[in-house]
Order: C-alpha cells, then sequence, then structure tokens
C-alpha cells in the first residue's frame, strides 16, 4: 500500500464537518482537490468514506470516522515517541520554503538548525506565495516563513516572528513591477496608467530594475519587531509531521538570538 500520511491527516481534519464542500472551506483545500484525496484514500484502501447518493449533500461513511479515530491514534502515539528523542539525536534532513523577502531570516534559521538543533542537511527553497501555500500544505515542505497562514486550518507549530511592510516605490509612471501573486490578484485586469508592466516571481529581478530604471511596484522592507502601518506578520510554520522537539528547540534558539 502506497504512503497516505498526507492524505489520512486531511480525512482525519475533514470528517469534523458534516459534508465535502464544508470540509474543503475549513482544511484549506478546493472541494475537487478533497474530493481526489479522499479518492485515492477509498482506491487504496478498498471501502467507501463518503456517500454520494445525495450529490449536494454527500455525508461520511461509519468507515471514514473509524479510519480518521484510528489515525488520530497512532499520529499521537508517534508524537509522543518523538518528544522523548534525547536532545543529542541528529536529525538527518529539513525541508525549507521561504518567500524571497524573507530569505535572510531563513538563512539565520538554517544556521541555527545545524548548530543548536545539530540537524545534518537542509534543503532551502524560495517561492512566490501560492507556490509556497501550495508546497506546504501537499507535505513537501517541513518548515516555512510566510505572511500568510496556508488555507484556512489552525496549525500547532506557528510563532510570529515580527512585522514586515510593503513600502511603495514610485520612481518612473512608465513602468509598473508585480510579483506573480500580486500581478494573479487582478485576475486579468491588467492596469491601465502604465506603459510597459514587468511581471516576475524574483523580488532581486524587482529590486533591481526599480534600482536601474526606476518604476512603480512595492517592495517589502526589513524584519521589524514594533508593529507599523499596514503590517505584515512574519510567520514560521511548521508542518504536522515535524518532530515537535526540533521545533522547540528551533524556536527557543530564535528567540534566545534575538535577545
Amino acid at each position: 500500500m502506497q504512503q497516505l500520511y498526507y492524505e489520512m491527516s486531511v480525512l482525519a481534519k475533514a470528517i469534523h464537518f458534516k459534508n465535502l464542500s464544508a470540509a474543503a472551506v475549513h482544511v484549506g483545500l478546493s472541494q475537487p482537490q478533497l474530493s481526489r484525496i479522499i479518492a485515492r484514500i477509498e482506491e487504496e484502501m478498498k471501502f467507501i468514506l463518503l456517500d454520494r447518493s445525495a450529490k449536494r449533500k454527500s455525508g461520511w461513511t461509519p468507515a471514514a470516522f473509524q479510519l480518521a479515530e484510528i489515525f488520530e491514534k497512532s499520529a499521537k502515539r508517534l508524537e509522543t515517541e518523538l518528544a522523548t528523542i534525547t536532545n543529542d539525536q541528529k536529525v538527518a534532513e529539513l525541508h525549507i520554503g521561504t518567500l524571497e523577502g524573507l530569505a535572510a531570516l531563513a538563512l539565520k534559521t538554517c544556521k541555527i538548525c545545524f548548530e543548536d538543533v545539530g540537524v545534518r542537511k537542509i534543503s532551502l527553497d524560495i517561492y512566490d506565495l501560492n507556490e509556497l501555500e501550495a508546497n506546504f500544505l501537499s507535505g513537501n515542505l517541513d518548515i516555512i516563513f510566510s505572511s500568510k497562514v496556508p488555507g484556512r486550518q489552525k496549525f500547532r507549530h506557528l510563532e510570529e516572528l515580527g512585522f514586515q511592510q510593503l513600502e511603495k516605490i514610485q520612481t518612473n509612471k512608465k513602468f509598473a513591477l508585480f510579483s506573480t501573486f500580486e500581478f494573479g490578484r487582478m485576475k486579468g485586469k491588467e492596469p491601465q496608467d502604465f506603459q510597459h508592466i514587468l511581471v516576475s516571481n524574483s523580488l532581486a529581478i524587482r529590486k533591481e530594475w526599480l534600482s536601474s530604471f526606476g518604476g512603480s511596484g512595492f517592495l517589502p522592507t526589513e524584519v521589524r519587531k514594533s508593529k507599523v502601518k499596514d503590517h505584515e506578520p512574519i510567520l514560521i510554520i511548521g508542518s504536522e509531521v515535524l518532530n515537535p522537539l526540533l521545533w522547540n528547540q528551533t524556536i527557543e534558539a530564535l528567540a534566545k538570538s534575538e535577545k
């Protein structure tokens, strides 16, 4: 049987809501995405989790509740066992994702994980906001640095590290600069006030353009401890399956480094 940990973790959250549409709103996935996850579990486990006889009000079967309960018990048992790992136990590898504007903070955390926590290897990648959320929710990343909580679910491994502000740069009205996330939010409606539009997922490229040629766009400020006008929170978020001991050691070391 293929590994279904992520899919089972989604099911364990989804069954707390009466049907698929209600569950999708709260687990941070679209209804088609959630439906595919449930279908995959059904295919692997060979029993029905969702009663689809009523198309608009499909509900969970008794087997779905039983399976979710078994998974939650197993996950809690795993968490307890992980918590008993001694402090000198080495973690083999971490996968970390970050927004480019938080790269310095991510690098600092990587150094802490190497020297204070004992992690052997870290893969650190930069994403735009949509990619970051998608990779984290699909289980490809252990830790992320972001300005927003992915989806609508609550994460037990989440800390607010400070605040950041988007500073408006307007030195040349001829050019407009957008991140792919910013441009995507316009839903195809391009601004008409500019002759040219540059869209790039690279913060370094947008900074270089504004510095060399001017233009209009937004750049993130440095991370600050105090709140400012129109601020965005800076968050570090760990996955549900992240070793609790590693998470606690990392957060404690980050806090000490700020003193």
